[in-house]
């Protein structure tokens, strides 16, 4: 006679697979459908297990974790729209190589579109925003079933932490009873892991760009957004040291030094049409995501190098510059700790480091007379941070205005650049400092707080969160980049002022408030926000068309 298992052992596997595969936190959005997995992963000593309402929220929360540790996280949701929820921090997730395991439960084959409640058509529903998607088996009374159900989440879970990392989903259908006991323990399940290996050139591949390299006078090393990486950062000095050897990182790459450019938006708006051709490089490398300065990308893709080479990467094929021409899956400190120094006399360097000098003199004679404005709250927050502090932004006029000051070495930033969307940047910032247990200050503008508000809703704020609402009454940033002759009998539809009171919201959820509408008390009420025993917010109220006037004065500044 055949074994014979209980009809949710699959379920009662599932926390100890996850253990074996190193997860450890699990966020879990309430329900009725998602209760046999509730009751499994809560019951599992070794699991971390985080009960947050909102959904959308509570992904966001998870990539915020998995953004600070590395580590996949797991999400449970109940059936219908609760799944549709999670999607905005799941395609944020895929786009930033986070790795998220998502589990959502789901009603069997035979009840979908047999107006039952809570059933939507979940199979697939993320396919165009995860690695990989997973259905299990709705029952695992047979052996089959059973081993079937513990590879598949074996498989998910390395599919996640392979790289690149990423979302995956795994649909999982229930028959009722829903209200029943698990089985009493797991039946040891077999675990498969992928082994990680790292990528290596061949010597003959090495050599052949080591002989390219030594041919191209003129590099650029661009680096997009990633976390910090001391090893790449001494690597990249090192270059940028060499006379042929620009190297451009934003704020959000994490990459700081002496040489380093890290303001490519002053820089490229200074830029003379005149002497544009001077600055196109032979050979253009590319490390990380993707950059926000948009003078560079214009740059790039109407002087096109004669090479580019896109380190640390895979397919699908991302020719941001049109000019893409080999792609190279190892990592960066290993390739280019491959290639030789002292190859080159050039001046390319030199040209880049005047232009930087000129625009950074510019900078500063712009900023040293700041009036009140997101500008000056920027350049007194980034002088006052905290040692080892991260910084946190919300996309927009944060992200923009923080772009144009020099990065600063002793911090981490971090921004929701994978969609770019204002959703869910107060939820990350709040897991990445439930995870990290560093100081994190959050910047966001007034409409990306309310938007995500929510991310208020639980008890998982830690007293080294920080926030800093900019309220413009409205989005600013359509003022910044708009064409108002286009605009404005519709302004209000871009724009969208507001009545929130921010006071009230943020005391609605328990959280400590501060508020600073005076320049005399900008630099107190930071001192105050950072010596708060507790999760606070600093609303600093500002003139919009203080800052619309302010953004428009420093371009035109540079160019004149």
């Amino acid at each position: 006679m055949a074994q014979t298992h209980h009809f949710r052992q699959g379920i009662k596997n599932l926390p100890e697979i996850c253990i074996q595969h190193g997860i450890s936190k699990v966020v879990i959005s309430p329900g009725s459908r998602n209760v046999p997995l509730v009751i499994a992963f809560t019951a599992h000593p070794q699991l971390e297990c985080l009960s947050i309402t909102d959904e959308r929220s509570a992904a966001y929360f998870a990539l915020g974790m998995a953004q600070q540790t590395g580590e996949a996280v797991a999400l449970v949701c109940t059936s219908g729209t609760a799944v549709l929820n999670f999607a905005p921090a799941i395609a944020e997730a895929y786009y930033q190589n986070l790795p998220l395991v998502v589990f959502t439960a789901d009603r069997p084959a035979e009840l979908i579109d047999q107006a039952d409640g809570q059933t939507i058509r979940q199979t697939n529903i993320y396919q165009n925003y995860v690695k990989a998607n997973f259905e299990l088996p709705v029952e695992t009374v047979h052996t089959a079933d059973l081993a079937f159900s513990d590879r598949i989440i074996s498989q998910a879970i390395d599919t996640a932490l392979t790289t690149p990392c990423g979302p995956v989903h795994i649909n999982v259908p229930m028959r009722e009873p829903i209200y029943t006991a698990l089985p009493e323990s797991h039946s040891n399940p077999r675990i498969i892991h992928t082994v990680k290996a790292e990528v290596l050139l061949t010597p003959d591949c090495l050599q052949q760009f080591q002989t390219a390299w030594k041919s191209y006078n003129k590099k650029l090393i661009l680096i997009g957004i990633q976390s910090k990486n001391e090893a790449l950062n001494n690597l990249v000095n090192q270059f940028a040291n060499e006379p042929d050897t620009v190297v451009i990182a934003e704020n959000l790459s994490n990459i700081s030094g002496e040489r380093i450019i890290t303001t490519p938006e002053a820089l490229f708006s200074f830029l003379n049409k005149n002497d544009k051709a001077e600055f196109t490089p032979d050979l253009l490398i590319t490390i990380g995501h993707s950059v926000i300065c948009k003078q560079l990308k214009i740059f790039l893709r109407t002087h096109k190098p004669a090479k580019h080479w896109q380190l640390e990467s895979s397919l699908p094929y991302v020719d941001t510059y049109q000019s893409l021409q080999s792609i190279i899956s190892s990592s960066a400190v290993s390739f280019l700790g491959a290639m030789p120094l002292a190859t080159s006399k050039g001046n390319f360097a030199e040209l880049y480091q005047n232009q930087k000098k000129e625009s950074s003199k510019r900078h500063e004679n712009f900023v040293k007379e700041l009036h009140f404005s997101d500008w000056l709250v920027v350049k007194k927050l980034l002088a006052s941070l905290p040692k080892d502090a991260q910084l946190q932004i919300a996309n927009s006029t944060p992200i923009r205005i923080t772009q144009l000051f020099q990065s600063k070495e002793n911090i981490s930033y971090f921004c929701n650049r994978g969609t770019s969307g204002i959703d869910g940047s107060l939820s990350t910032a709040a897991g990445a400092a439930y995870a990290s247990k560093k100081n994190t200050i959050f910047l966001t503008g007034d409409l990306s707080f309310i938007y995500d508000s929510n991310g208020l809703w639980n008890n998982y704020l830690p007293k080294n969160l920080k926030i800093i609402v900019l309220n413009n009454n409205g989005g600013n940033i359509f003022r910044l980049i708009g064409n108002s002759n286009l605009t404005t009998s519709c302004e209000n539809f871009f724009t969208t002022p507001h009545q929130v009171k921010i006071k009230a919201l943020t005391e609605a959820f328990g959280v400590n408030y501060l508020t600073c509408e005076k320049e005399q008390d900008l630099s107190s009420s930071l001192e105050k926000l950072y010596a708060a025993d507790t999760c606070s917010v600093l609303e600093i109220k500002i003139d919009p068309e203080v800052n619309t006037e302010l953004y428009k004065s420093y371009f035109k500044q540079l160019a004149d």
